[in-house]
């Protein structure tokens, strides 16, 4: 499910450009302060490993904080059930090559993506159709963050690093933006 329209200018584009269509100019959306949260305690390994290898770069790139705990957790899940799903599968088609030495690995990939039905029709199996909503699910999330190419462009960083401003609440009322 894709946003619609042209991405938005970013404010800094429609300050040195100039502002044509004569609209006021809103400053840069909520800045919660940027921080890692701590993980909860239900995630999977996985998911718990996958935790641990964003997070640093989100707040590096100033993308997280505490209040992104629970998006930042479904991601998490959604990548570490994916990365199950996709090991069960090449676990499903290396078994489905052993029992018989004639297939090969793109046959054995063709027998375990498709089952056939009580009436003989072919029905796509059950991991596939899982492995591809857990995909959906995790480009979802990961445009949240802005973790995709396309999404970059949506995506405001935090300018709250959680140290004292030089200017105090100027910059809040925008008087610090040029």
């Amino acid at each position: 499910m894709g946003l619609r329209g042209p991405q938005p200018k970013p404010n800094v584009l429609k300050f040195t450009s100039g502002n044509t269509g004569r609209r006021p100019i809103e400053m840069d959306g909520v800045n919660p302060r940027v921080e890692i949260p701590t993980p909860p305690k239900h995630l999977g390994r996985e998911a718990l490993k996958e935790w641990k290898r964003i997070t640093p770069l989100l707040e590096e790139l100033n993308l997280i904080s505490g209040i992104d705990r629970t998006a930042l957790a479904i991601y998490c899940q959604a990548a570490g059930r994916l990365f199950e799903l996709e090991m069960a599968f090449e676990g499903a088609v290396k078994v489905r090559m052993n029992a018989s030495k004639k297939l090969d690995y793109a046959q054995a990939v063709s027998m375990v993506s498709t089952s056939s039905t009580p009436n003989g029709f072919e029905q796509q199996s059950v991991i596939v159709q899982l492995i591809s909503k857990h995909r959906e699910q995790v480009h979802k999330y990961l445009q949240s963050f802005g973790l995709s190419p396309s999404a970059r462009g949506r995506i405001q960083p935090s300018k709250n690093d959680g140290q004292a401003s030089l200017f105090g609440d100027d910059e809040k009322k925008g008087w610090g933006q040029f």
